[in-house]
Protein backbone atom coordinates (compact mmCIF):
# COMPACT_ATOMS: atom_id res chain seq x y z
CA UNK A 1 0.00 0.00 0.00
CA UNK A 2 0.93 3.43 -0.36
CA UNK A 3 3.10 4.60 2.25
CA UNK A 4 3.32 7.52 4.06
CA UNK A 5 4.18 9.27 8.25
CA UNK A 6 2.41 6.98 10.71
CA UNK A 7 0.72 4.55 7.88
CA UNK A 8 -1.37 1.89 10.76
CA UNK A 9 1.39 -1.20 11.32
CA UNK A 10 0.67 -4.40 13.29
CA UNK A 11 -1.03 -3.14 16.60
CA UNK A 12 2.02 -4.32 18.42
CA UNK A 13 4.69 -3.27 16.33
CA UNK A 14 5.46 0.99 15.84
CA UNK A 15 4.30 2.66 12.70
CA UNK A 16 5.93 4.30 10.11
CA UNK A 17 8.11 7.25 10.90
CA UNK A 18 9.12 9.21 7.71
CA UNK A 19 11.38 12.35 8.59
CA UNK A 20 12.95 14.90 6.25
CA UNK A 21 16.03 16.05 7.79
CA UNK A 22 18.12 17.89 4.98
CA UNK A 23 15.90 20.23 2.82
CA UNK A 24 16.89 22.05 -0.47
CA UNK A 25 16.20 25.82 1.39
CA UNK A 26 18.63 24.80 3.65
CA UNK A 27 21.12 21.90 2.54
CA UNK A 28 20.19 22.76 -1.46
CA UNK A 29 18.83 19.13 -1.35
CA UNK A 30 16.05 16.82 0.40
CA UNK A 31 16.49 13.75 2.26
CA UNK A 32 14.61 11.84 4.27
CA UNK A 33 15.30 9.18 7.29
CA UNK A 34 12.70 6.58 7.29
CA UNK A 35 11.67 3.97 10.36
CA UNK A 36 9.98 0.59 9.50
CA UNK A 37 9.60 -2.68 10.85
CA UNK A 38 10.86 -5.43 8.78
CA UNK A 39 7.34 -7.33 9.15
CA UNK A 40 4.60 -4.62 8.20
CA UNK A 41 3.10 -3.67 5.14
CA UNK A 42 4.13 -5.70 1.94
CA UNK A 43 7.08 -7.69 3.16
CA UNK A 44 8.64 -10.76 2.87
CA UNK A 45 8.69 -13.62 5.30
CA UNK A 46 12.05 -15.50 5.33
CA UNK A 47 12.75 -18.75 6.53
CA UNK A 48 14.64 -16.84 9.78
CA UNK A 49 11.70 -15.13 11.09
CA UNK A 50 10.70 -18.23 12.62
CA UNK A 51 13.34 -20.57 12.57
CA UNK A 52 16.46 -20.00 14.48
CA UNK A 53 19.31 -19.89 12.25
CA UNK A 54 17.07 -20.20 9.22
CA UNK A 55 17.53 -18.42 5.87
CA UNK A 56 18.21 -14.90 5.60
CA UNK A 57 16.37 -12.71 2.70
CA UNK A 58 19.82 -11.54 1.49
CA UNK A 59 20.65 -15.51 0.92
CA UNK A 60 18.55 -15.96 -1.89
CA UNK A 61 19.67 -15.30 -5.54
CA UNK A 62 17.34 -12.72 -7.43
CA UNK A 63 15.56 -15.61 -9.51
CA UNK A 64 13.82 -16.97 -6.69
CA UNK A 65 11.82 -13.53 -6.18
CA UNK A 66 9.97 -13.67 -9.89
CA UNK A 67 8.06 -17.04 -10.46
CA UNK A 68 4.97 -18.12 -12.91
CA UNK A 69 2.18 -17.17 -10.49
CA UNK A 70 -1.30 -17.60 -10.19
CA UNK A 71 -4.13 -15.64 -8.51
CA UNK A 72 -6.77 -17.57 -6.82
CA UNK A 73 -9.86 -15.35 -6.16
CA UNK A 74 -11.68 -16.24 -2.53
CA UNK A 75 -12.92 -12.65 -1.81
CA UNK A 76 -16.75 -14.58 -1.65
CA UNK A 77 -15.33 -16.95 0.49
CA UNK A 78 -17.98 -16.60 3.61
CA UNK A 79 -15.53 -17.83 6.26
CA UNK A 80 -12.30 -16.60 7.05
CA UNK A 81 -10.07 -19.82 6.97
CA UNK A 82 -9.33 -20.98 3.78
CA UNK A 83 -9.09 -24.49 4.11
CA UNK A 84 -7.21 -27.89 2.34
CA UNK A 85 -10.49 -28.25 0.63
CA UNK A 86 -10.56 -24.93 -0.68
CA UNK A 87 -7.38 -25.16 -2.23
CA UNK A 88 -7.97 -28.84 -3.91
CA UNK A 89 -10.11 -27.34 -6.35
CA UNK A 90 -6.95 -25.56 -7.60
CA UNK A 91 -4.78 -28.43 -7.52
CA UNK A 92 -4.07 -29.03 -11.39
CA UNK A 93 -3.42 -25.18 -11.60
CA UNK A 94 -1.08 -25.16 -9.05
CA UNK A 95 0.71 -28.06 -10.22
CA UNK A 96 1.65 -25.39 -13.53
CA UNK A 97 3.01 -22.33 -11.13
CA UNK A 98 5.82 -21.58 -8.69
CA UNK A 99 3.65 -18.95 -6.70
CA UNK A 100 0.16 -19.34 -5.10
CA UNK A 101 -1.71 -15.33 -4.66
CA UNK A 102 -4.55 -15.51 -2.37
CA UNK A 103 -7.03 -12.78 -3.33
CA UNK A 104 -8.56 -12.18 -0.09
CA UNK A 105 -10.54 -8.13 -0.90
CA UNK A 106 -9.22 -7.55 2.51
CA UNK A 107 -9.80 -3.69 2.83
CA UNK A 108 -6.57 -2.00 4.28
CA UNK A 109 -7.13 1.20 5.99
CA UNK A 110 -4.24 3.37 6.53
CA UNK A 111 -5.51 4.64 9.71
CA UNK A 112 -6.95 1.84 11.37
CA UNK A 113 -6.53 -1.70 11.88
CA UNK A 114 -8.48 -4.46 10.88
CA UNK A 115 -8.36 -8.52 12.72
CA UNK A 116 -10.91 -10.30 10.84
CA UNK A 117 -9.21 -10.78 7.45
CA UNK A 118 -9.18 -14.38 5.54
CA UNK A 119 -6.26 -16.24 6.28
CA UNK A 120 -4.29 -19.62 5.32
CA UNK A 121 -5.56 -22.41 7.93
CA UNK A 122 -2.76 -25.01 8.97
CA UNK A 123 -4.27 -27.23 6.88
CA UNK A 124 -3.94 -25.38 3.68
CA UNK A 125 -0.47 -24.49 4.56
CA UNK A 126 0.31 -27.99 5.29
CA UNK A 127 -1.46 -29.01 1.88
CA UNK A 128 0.58 -26.24 -0.40
CA UNK A 129 4.05 -26.96 1.53
CA UNK A 130 3.67 -30.46 -0.26
CA UNK A 131 3.86 -28.94 -3.70
CA UNK A 132 7.24 -29.39 -4.44
CA UNK A 133 6.83 -26.96 -7.68
CA UNK A 134 5.31 -23.54 -5.52
CA UNK A 135 8.62 -21.09 -4.12
CA UNK A 136 6.17 -18.23 -3.03
CA UNK A 137 2.60 -18.08 -1.21
CA UNK A 138 1.12 -14.79 -0.96
CA UNK A 139 -1.71 -12.89 0.35
CA UNK A 140 -3.16 -9.55 0.70
CA UNK A 141 -4.02 -9.72 3.82
CA UNK A 142 -1.64 -8.35 7.09
CA UNK A 143 -0.92 -12.15 7.82
CA UNK A 144 -0.95 -15.55 6.02
CA UNK A 145 -1.67 -16.33 9.45
CA UNK A 146 -5.48 -15.14 11.10
CA UNK A 147 -4.94 -12.57 13.91
CA UNK A 148 -3.67 -14.10 16.70
CA UNK A 149 -3.13 -11.62 19.35
CA UNK A 150 -4.88 -10.48 22.06
CA UNK A 151 -5.46 -6.57 22.68
CA UNK A 152 -8.08 -4.77 24.35
CA UNK A 153 -9.91 -4.09 21.15
CA UNK A 154 -9.61 -7.54 19.50
CA UNK A 155 -9.23 -11.28 21.11
CA UNK A 156 -7.41 -13.74 18.88
CA UNK A 157 -9.18 -15.34 16.08
CA UNK A 158 -6.32 -17.89 15.95
CA UNK A 159 -4.17 -19.41 18.34
CA UNK A 160 -0.41 -18.48 18.33
CA UNK A 161 0.55 -21.99 18.07
CA UNK A 162 -1.62 -22.02 14.97
CA UNK A 163 0.14 -18.72 13.54
CA UNK A 164 3.61 -20.08 14.30
CA UNK A 165 2.32 -23.70 12.21
CA UNK A 166 0.60 -22.21 9.28
CA UNK A 167 4.16 -20.37 8.84
CA UNK A 168 6.43 -23.05 9.76
CA UNK A 169 5.22 -25.32 6.92
CA UNK A 170 6.07 -23.09 4.34
CA UNK A 171 9.24 -21.48 5.83
CA UNK A 172 10.13 -25.37 6.44
CA UNK A 173 10.05 -25.90 3.01
CA UNK A 174 12.01 -22.92 1.91
CA UNK A 175 8.63 -21.42 0.37
CA UNK A 176 9.12 -17.72 0.90
CA UNK A 177 5.71 -15.71 1.77
CA UNK A 178 4.84 -12.67 0.96
CA UNK A 179 1.91 -10.88 3.05
CA UNK A 180 0.32 -7.54 2.54
CA UNK A 181 0.23 -7.16 -1.06
CA UNK A 182 -2.20 -4.42 -2.50
CA UNK A 183 -4.20 -3.46 -5.32
CA UNK A 184 -4.83 -7.55 -6.25
CA UNK A 185 -8.12 -6.60 -7.54
CA UNK A 186 -7.04 -4.94 -10.39
CA UNK A 187 -5.36 -8.44 -11.85
CA UNK A 188 -7.93 -11.07 -11.38
CA UNK A 189 -11.07 -8.86 -11.60
CA UNK A 190 -14.12 -11.29 -11.04
CA UNK A 191 -12.32 -14.29 -12.56
CA UNK A 192 -11.79 -17.35 -10.52
CA UNK A 193 -7.98 -17.34 -11.08
CA UNK A 194 -5.65 -16.67 -13.42
CA UNK A 195 -2.01 -17.06 -14.18
CA UNK A 196 0.61 -14.65 -14.56
CA UNK A 197 4.36 -13.67 -13.57
CA UNK A 198 4.98 -12.94 -10.05
CA UNK A 199 7.80 -10.32 -9.47
CA UNK A 200 7.97 -9.62 -5.48
CA UNK A 201 11.65 -7.99 -4.69
CA UNK A 202 12.68 -7.37 -1.16
CA UNK A 203 15.50 -4.39 0.15
CA UNK A 204 18.94 -6.96 -0.12
CA UNK A 205 19.37 -5.58 3.28
CA UNK A 206 22.03 -8.71 4.92
CA UNK A 207 20.89 -11.09 8.34
CA UNK A 208 17.05 -9.70 7.74
CA UNK A 209 14.24 -12.10 8.44
CA UNK A 210 12.23 -10.68 5.54
CA UNK A 211 11.72 -7.22 4.94
CA UNK A 212 9.63 -4.52 2.73
CA UNK A 213 9.50 -5.57 -1.14
CA UNK A 214 7.69 -3.79 -4.05
CA UNK A 215 5.53 -6.54 -5.98
CA UNK A 216 4.08 -6.55 -9.55
CA UNK A 217 2.07 -8.77 -11.27
CA UNK A 218 1.91 -9.38 -14.85
CA UNK A 219 -1.35 -11.38 -16.39
CA UNK A 220 -0.96 -13.46 -19.14
CA UNK A 221 -2.94 -12.60 -22.22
Amino acid sequence: MPLSHNVVSWPTHPPIQINKFKTVERDLYDAHEIYMTSQDYTHFDAPSHMIKGGKTIDAYEIYRFVAPAIILNFSNKEDLEITDKDLQQFSDQIKNVNAVILFTDFNKDPKEFKYNWKYLGVSSAKYLSQFSNIKMVAIDAPSIAGWSGDVPAAPHIITVKDAIDIHLYLLEKDILIVEGLYDVKKAIGNNKYVYGVLIALPLQIVGLDGGPCRVIFTKFT
